[in-house]
């Protein structure tokens, strides 16, 4: 954004015009301090309120908080349109842009109540605050973990509430005498039963139960039954979707089931947010029958819940967002903010804690996919503070993943400390790690030449980590397959972290594939998990090559560790180790001759032709000719004990020794 020095205006793509429940928003011209609202408007206060402190930081306001707020829009340098009152989105501007001043300066020309910017590593410009200080547009950061997609919605929900707060301001929606917090789903569920006549629940469309008025004593067993188990009952779903009501209830107005002898009768009514569907209310007769006015009243209810829902659904994502960021801070930074990370999972910064890192092998596409995302729907219904953080597939392999995700949520970038602290990796290569049941590959995870650092499973340096999103929602799955799952459990005892992997081992199994599953060590805090994803690296490195165990720490696979750090440690200065093989590797590039392999099963069977020949499959013979080419290729003297250390070393680098 280099040439924005001749800014005379800013432009602006409107998201919201101001309109709740077909009203305008009060607006009383631009942020300026004569444009203060006293009333129910829409402030700069309340929204900020509503959307969070913690999603967007109010760097300056020069003017106060007490500002209206008509709408929201994107700026656009290229335009030059005016409007006062807006809070606009500067999209790749951040707080230590050179360019973020006279965006600002832009914006404030036009009269936007505020602008927000992205919050840069570095914080603050000199420039952007004294800048900040002589205009009269408030100056927002938003938070890294969430995007701005995720923003516009809760914008866009805080503004559709209309800032009628109730008590201290929170806004809220006062239509038809129903006055909640934005966000408050129990009350609202409380506030709609009043106003509709029938007990209330609100379900997203999923099913499951957000929230849902007292009931009496009087009620029928499918809503105590309903409620007790936060959902729909699956056998009650599938009659609503195979008698139609469901499809009627997402493609229309106000459904009504009748009383079938089994149950009194129920209105429900989708709600949406423009096309979306973000739930659904349902009424049911409460002791009496449902009041004449029931269908008009809960019609009128679907349209005074869509900013909560709204809210509540970015919220959430907002959340999970958050928690990606601080585990992927935590994993992948050099140093990262423990506190911050610490309040973001909900965790005491000093608790004990220990990484596992999941792969599954032998399985590829779907399967692989499946048992992953069951892996971490067990995280998610675990007791103790679990956390998952997912490797995506391009991130393997010695390149970065460079998705963005959900921005930030199916793609994260390595941090620097990925490479030397080992997070998921070694350097990438070619080859294949085989399982030893399928003799096919453990899927995605190349061996490649091994690098010295404390890497994991063959992966590219710091294995391109996914962050924690929302199980079944979008921002899980989003992008790339999955490749591997790495956990962070809060966990003091190595027991528990033990029986949590072999329940996790347990559900990919039961998902269809074979899990592999790497047990770090159990560190004193926060700040340290980035040492027990290093070690269960390690180990997931040995369980890769050797196709298992399913489970295990570094006390199970100790000698193997030990062999692996010393190649890794030895072959970086033995150059004759990766000399001794590279003539057969190009050899078997271009004529696929299978020497390397040849060679190291030999190596592994300590020359025994009988069981190297029945390994590889091959004739007695064949195995004497591939041996004399591989002499005459590389120069390999196998009778020699220091030519077979060096090629053993070299063997192992690439990934193979020991066999599949």
């Amino acid at each position: 954004m280099g040439g924005m020095g001749g800014l005379g205006g800013v432009g602006w793509v409107p998201f919201v015009t101001g309109e709740t429940g077909g009203m305008e928003i009060p607006v009383s011209g631009g942020p300026q301090a004569e444009s203060s609202v006293s009333g129910g408007g829409a402030t700069l206060a309340r929204v900020v309120r509503v959307v969070g402190r913690d999603v967007v930081e109010v760097v300056r306001a020069p003017c106060g908080m007490d500002v209206a707020v008509a709408g929201v829009g994107v700026f656009d340098a290229g335009e030059s349109l005016r409007e006062r009152g807006r809070v606009l989105i500067a999209v790749g501007v951040d707080t230590s842009d050179p360019a973020a001043a006279e965006v600002l300066r832009a914006a404030d020309r036009a009269g936007a109540a505020a602008l927000v910017v992205r919050r840069g590593a570095e914080g603050v410009s000199p420039l952007l605050s004294e800048v900040a200080e002589g205009v009269s547009t408030a100056l927002l950061a938003r938070a890294p973990w969430v995007d701005w997609g995720e923003l516009i919605g809760l914008l866009r929900a805080a503004l559709a509430a209309g800032g009628a707060g109730g008590p201290g301001g929170a806004g809220g929606v006062g239509e038809a005498g129903v006055d909640v917090g934005l966000g408050d789903l129990p009350g609202l569920a409380v506030a709609l039963a009043a106003l509709v006549g029938g007990a209330i629940t609100i379900e997203d469309p999923e099913s499951n139960v957000l929230a849902y008025s007292p009931t009496a004593d009087t009620a029928d067993p499918l809503r105590r039954l309903t409620i007790l188990g936060r959902r729909v009952p699956r056998w009650r779903v599938a009659e609503l979707a195979e008698s139609g009501f469901l499809d009627a209830l997402w493609a229309g107005d106000v459904v009504h089931r009748p009383a079938d002898g089994r149950f009194p009768e129920r209105l429900a009514v989708a709600v949406r947010a423009g096309d979306e569907v973000l739930g659904s209310l349902w009424a049911a007769a409460d002791g009496e029958p449902l009041p004449e006015g029931a269908r008009e009243a809960l019609r009128q209810a679907a349209a005074i819940a869509v900013p909560h829902l709204l809210h509540h659904r970015l919220r959430s994502r907002s959340a999970a967002g958050r928690r990606a960021h601080a585990v992927r801070a935590l994993f992948e930074e050099r140093e990262p903010d423990v506190g911050a990370a610490a309040a973001a999972l909900g965790v005491d910064a000093g608790r004990p804690c220990a990484v596992l890192a999941v792969v599954v092998a032998g399985a590829v596409g779907e399967v692989r996919e499946r048992a992953l995302r069951a892996g971490v729907l067990r995280v998610a219904a675990q007791a103790t503070p679990a956390f998952p953080y997912r490797v995506e597939a391009g991130g393997v392999g010695g390149s970065s993943s460079g998705s963005a995700t959900r921005g930030e949520v199916a793609g994260l970038r390595p941090g620097p400390r990925a490479s030397s602290a080992g997070g998921a990796g070694g350097s990438g290569g070619g080859g294949g790690v085989q399982d030893p049941a399928t003799r096919g590959h453990v899927s995605g995870l190349r061996p490649g030449p091994r690098s010295s650092n404390a890497g994991g499973a063959g992966m590219g340096a710091g294995g391109a980590g996914m962050g924690v999103g929302e199980v079944g929602g979008n921002a899980v799955g989003v992008g790339r397959p999955w490749e591997r799952v790495d956990v962070l459990v809060g966990e003091a005892r190595v027991e528990g972290v033990e029986r949590l992997a072999r329940d996790l081992a347990a559900v990919v199994r039961g998902a269809g594939g074979k899990p592999l599953i790497a047990v770090g060590p159990v560190v004193g805090g926060l700040g340290e998990v980035a040492e027990s994803r290093a070690r269960a690296g390690e180990v997931l490195r040995v369980l890769c090559e050797r196709g298992g165990p399913e489970v295990a720490g570094a006390g199970d696979v100790r000698f193997a560790l030990d062999a692996l750090r010393v190649v890794d440690a030895v072959a970086a200065d033995v150059p004759s180790a990766g000399d001794a093989v590279a003539a057969l590797l190009a050899h078997d590039e271009r004529h696929g001759t299978d020497l390397p392999r040849t060679v190291a099963a030999h190596l592994a069977f300590f020359g025994d032709a009988g069981a190297t020949a029945r390994y590889l499959g091959i004739h007695a013979n064949t195995l004497r000719y591939r041996l004399r080419r591989a002499r005459e290729l590389g120069g390999l003297d196998l009778d020699d004990p220091d030519v077979r250390l060096v090629v053993e070393l070299g063997l192992r680098r690439v990934g193979l020794i020991p066999l599949p």
